[in-house]
């Protein structure tokens, strides 16, 4: 199975794509995992990322990259402080059906096989849409001047956390790509630090996604049955085969799924629970893709 990564500066501090240790570590193990598990990955970058990663020798990682689509997102009208991941939208409709979409803060450290199934759409688990600042009613959201949220759709069903997404569906995939780029290109919405996202974002990527899926008659799952609730931070079902699922948790990860997700924010530069977690992950890497690991280390990076 294809794996699709996807990279857009514009988003970063004065568009500069220079990534923390955490951010190199976490990426080369999302990658390499992948690759160790699932099959080939392909990078979808703009021009600043690929001079970046050619710079410090981890172009290598990926089977493939594509320095045009991304860098496309650049000439439309999209807010990258509110929309900043919006662009991997570009690379979802660029990918051929099958494939998934890895973020990278997330690390699969299994094979997902047996459950990517042809014809269907799944990803990493449900979010809560009762209503909240995360989750307001569609019609209390930012729209463009030519959108209209149309209020006969079935806006009660769960979002989807697409940090993990497999796509086997091609119309599902064009469908929504098409009506999330209608509602992104031209949107004003602000950014929301105080929440740690913008609404509009939440409704593009993870709102849009079961709405048109069930609208299509095609069959949309998790890949964990846990459903997040923004509101009370924490999740407040959980999958059965899994049990509390920790997304940060490194070893001991039932779920054989890490993202470190929200939880980035809470670890402050320095602290004993970052160096820990940098600790654990360098490890991993240094044992399991000692070559990776040395091109970091030849960096100074770790």
């Amino acid at each position: 199975m294809d794996g699709i990564f996807s990279l857009w500066s514009e988003p970063r501090p004065n568009h500069c794509p220079d990534l923390s240790r955490l951010e190199l570590v976490l990426l080369a193990l999302s990658v390499l995992e992948w690759r160790r598990w699932n099959g080939r990955a392909l990078l979808f970058c703009d021009r600043r990322y690929a001079r970046y990663f050619d710079r410090i020798g981890l172009m290598s990682l990926w089977d493939a990259v594509d320095e045009e689509t991304i860098e496309s997102a650049n000439s439309l009208e999209i807010n990258p402080a509110s929309f900043w991941s919006i662009a991997r939208l570009l690379a979802f409709a660029a990918a051929a059906i099958p494939f998934a979409s890895i973020d990278c803060d997330l690390i699969v450290w299994r094979s997902l096989a047996s459950e990517f199934k042809s014809g269907e759409i799944a990803f990493t688990h449900w979010e809560s849409t009762a209503v909240s600042p995360w989750y307001p009613r569609p019609r209390d959201l930012s729209t463009p001047v030519t959108y209209r949220v149309d209020e006969r759709r079935d806006w009660s069903l769960r979002a989807a956390n697409v940090s993990l997404a497999y796509f086997g569906n091609g119309e599902v995939r064009d469908t929504y790509v098409s009506e999330a780029l209608r509602f992104t290109v031209g949107n004003t919405a602000p950014p929301r630090p105080d929440l740690g996202v913008a609404p509009e974002l939440l409704f593009a990527e993870q709102r849009l996604l079961p709405v048109v899926a069930a609208e299509l008659g095609v069959a949309v799952k998790p890949f964990i049955e846990a459903t997040y609730s923004p509101e009370l931070e924490k999740f407040e079902t959980h999958d059965p085969r899994f049990g509390k699922w920790e997304p940060p948790r490194v070893g001991d990860q039932s779920t054989g799924i890490t993202h470190l997700w929200m939880y980035k924010r809470s670890l402050a530069p320095g602290s004993a629970a970052l160096l820990s977690l940098e600790a654990e992950l360098t490890a991993r890497l240094r044992f399991d893709h000692p070559v990776a690991a040395e091109v970091l280390s030849r960096s100074g990076i770790i």
